[in-house]
């Protein structure tokens, strides 16, 4: 699996669980709040939320969902 396959899906896991949206919308807050005051505990901070936001997004990609499409058929 190439970066760019791993990114797209990591991105999609951003856009469409509830979890990982509000892991990608934490992410971002403490990424502008690094940026904006350039510390190294903020920017610490980020890295350890991106490892969270993928171990997080590994565990629920393995999660079995059962949908009722089936019974619409």
């Amino acid at each position: 699996m190439t970066s760019r396959d791993r990114i797209r899906e990591l991105w999609g896991f951003v856009r469409d669980d509830p979890i990982g949206r509000w892991l990608g919308t934490a992410w971002a807050i403490v990424a502008w709040f690094a940026l904006a005051w350039m510390s190294v505990v903020v920017a610490l901070a980020l890295v350890l939320m991106s490892a969270l936001l993928i171990a997080t997004q590994r565990h629920r990609r393995d999660l079995v969902v059962d949908d009722e499409l089936d019974d619409l058929f």
